[in-house]
């Protein structure tokens, strides 16, 4: 283990042309470092031309967007992009041709309808198609497929697909096992993403596991990246799955320096395939490390206690830092632990839990829960276009309600296919774009149900702008009780183009890269508690994630910190005491 405390604390490189890795603990401002270093490498280096740039790869859009947005130099210099954007845009699209066919000459990806890449929702009619091929394959029924207590599971699992190394090669595996049994001893998940690939269709994972056989079948395209990216920077390093640690390693094997930074202490995506060991065993040449040690985010308080929870980074506070509020247990009921936090003023309060079903159930006593319609919608229309065409144009809209214009236009004309004489222009297409935006905008359209938006955007793409975008949903479709009964401004609501969500209530994972004033971290039983707090120095080490996901989740407090656990002992509320921070028991739980 990396001992971050022997490390050089880093306000600027002494080399700009030196391989790096930053240890940066909660609000150490990293995110201002590395801004700070970009710039300085565009000014001091002279390996930089109009076509050989400064690759910048963050975790989210939202991260992209606030890189972007605070770059006060020339912006066309680098390419901020998170990895799969970038891998899709310099690998997996320019040298498509190589994943047309497999080695055995047949036909892997259908490169002439490749167009993006989009979250794996997965859609009944290709998972209709994979259950008759696997039949004839194996010889078997699997009626058990079509089972209502069985499809959740089933889309669970499927949603999780992604690729690891197994063995040394690379294999499809579930990140999330619900016990449902899906064959896959012959082959069977391979069959399964073909269905998607046949059609043209990538998914997020898909843009690894291809940037990986083409590197593989032709590794000159290595040079094709080096040469157009003298320097490529990382964030959030300790959340990189093994699949892009091998990629990165790759390139930075010759020319290009790389530069990773990030906190073993908030890697907390293992289900999702991150290896935390990636970071502090990066195999990259005349690597050096540093650290980032003040934390510019939080109380005085807080940070102490922070600090108590871990061993290899002592954080200290910046010149300005309060020393604020004690970080407070609120023993009880989650419920009466909010109504004594709004009965006390520190409004707005952002409820962070360790589980999906935690805050279903908190949001269920605030009468807050809804099902998801978006992935309703995947499930239950078994067109698969008619589907996507909906979901492009929905984001599109979004994407404007965020400002983000280009972003919008882009999404809605996606399922658009000119069907008239002659050519349409840019500004036409643009034009279109924004009349369906501005369609959405009205609180008439927006109260309309699926079904009558859907069938007069059908009418209006043909006959006024002789486009199309997908088939008619007829009466005899077996979704369209669901299109009657949905409104546009329900399923907006679950139309997410980013990773910042506005919940007040959400997991401790969907909070990553955020702050809020007022935090309120939920433990659903004592001993949970005990572990992940009293024992947390030992645990942040472990494989498993539990004790970092709290840790990151007490780190979103800027000035006030509150923990709810529902019962406490004698022997607890000695060791509460020794932390220095207090602790109440609700009225209501005596």
């Amino acid at each position: 283990m990396i001992n971050i405390n022997k490390l050089p604390n880093i306000l600027e490189l002494p080399n700009t042309e030196k391989n790096f890795r930053v240890f940066a603990g909660p609000g150490a401002g990293k995110t201002t470092w590395l801004i700070d270093h970009l710039k300085r490498v565009l000014k001091e280096s002279n390996r930089l031309s109009k076509t050989r740039k400064i690759a910048c790869i963050t975790y989210t859009n939202v991260a992209v967007e606030e890189i972007f947005n605070k770059l006060d130099c020339d912006k066309s210099r680098f390419d901020i992009s998170t990895i799969h954007s970038f891998l899709y845009r310099n690998i997996v699209k320019p040298f498509s041709h190589l994943i047309a066919e497999d080695v055995n000459g047949e036909k892997l990806f259908n490169i002439d309808k490749l167009d993006g890449h989009d979250e794996h929702i997965p859609h009944s009619d290709r998972i209709r198609r994979w259950k008759v091929t696997i039949e004839q394959l194996n010889g078997k029924n699997y009626n058990y497929f079509n089972f209502s207590e069985n499809k959740a599971k089933m889309i669970a699992e499927l949603s999780s697909l992604d690729y690891s190394f197994v063995d040394k090669n690379l294999e499809l595996i579930y990140r999330q096992n619900r016990g449902f049994s899906i064959p896959r001893k012959n082959g069977e998940l391979w069959i399964y993403k073909k269905k998607y690939w046949v059609d043209g269709i990538m998914h997020h994972e898909d843009v690894l596991y291809f940037a990986y056989l083409i590197i593989n079948r032709s590794p000159r395209v290595l040079e094709f990246v080096r040469n157009k990216f003298p320097y490529i920077f990382i964030d959030e390093f300790q959340d990189t799955t093994e699949l892009q640690t091998w990629i990165i390693e790759k390139i930075a094997e010759e020319r290009t320096k790389v530069g990773v930074i990030g906190d073993l202490a908030q890697s907390i995506y293992k289900f999702a395939g991150a290896k935390r060991c990636d970071f502090e065993n990066l195999k990259i040449n005349d690597l050096q490390s540093y650290k980032l040690e003040k934390n510019h985010r939080s109380t005085q308080k807080i940070i102490h206690f922070l600090n108590c929870l871990r061993d290899d980074i002592c954080q200290e506070c910046s010149e300005c830092t309060i020393e604020g509020c004690s970080v407070n247990i609120l023993i009880g009921p989650i419920k009466d632990a909010i109504q004594w936090i709004e009965k006390n003023n520190y409004n707005p309060i952002y409820v962070l839990t360790r589980k999906n079903e935690s805050v279903e159930e908190i949001k269920m006593q605030r009468n807050l829960i809804a099902d998801d319609l978006l992935k309703k919608l995947y499930a239950i229309d078994s067109n698969y276009y008619r589907v996507k065409a909906l979901h492009s144009i929905f984001m599109g809209y979004k994407f404007y309600e965020k400002g983000y214009l280009k972003d919008a236009i882009k999404e809605v004309l996606k399922p658009l296919k000119y069907e008239g004489r002659g050519s349409i222009t840019k500004l036409e297409l643009r034009k279109i774009a924004i009349d369906i935006i501005d369609d959405i905008k009205t609180i008439e359209t927006r109260n309309k149900n699926l079904f009558e938006y859907y069938s007069e955007l059908l009418d209006n793409i043909s006959t006024i702008y002789k486009l199309k975008i997908g088939a008619k949903l007829t009466n005899r479709a077996s979704a369209k009780s669901f299109y009657e009964s949905t409104l546009i401004s329900d399923i907006l609501r679950f139309i997410k183009v980013d990773t910042k969500s506005e919940d007040t209530i959400r997991t401790i994972h969907s909070s990553k890269g955020t702050q809020f004033d007022n935090i309120l971290v939920h433990f659903e039983n004592l001993r949970d508690f005990e572990k992940y707090v009293f024992e947390a120095k030992d645990r942040l080490e472990s494989d498993e994630d539990d004790a970092r996901i709290y840790y990151v989740g007490f780190s979103r407090a800027k000035e006030t910190l509150f923990i709810n656990i529902p019962e406490i002992n004698n022997s607890s509320i000695t060791k509460i005491q020794n932390f220095k921070i207090e602790y109440k028991i609700l009225p209501e739980s005596k």
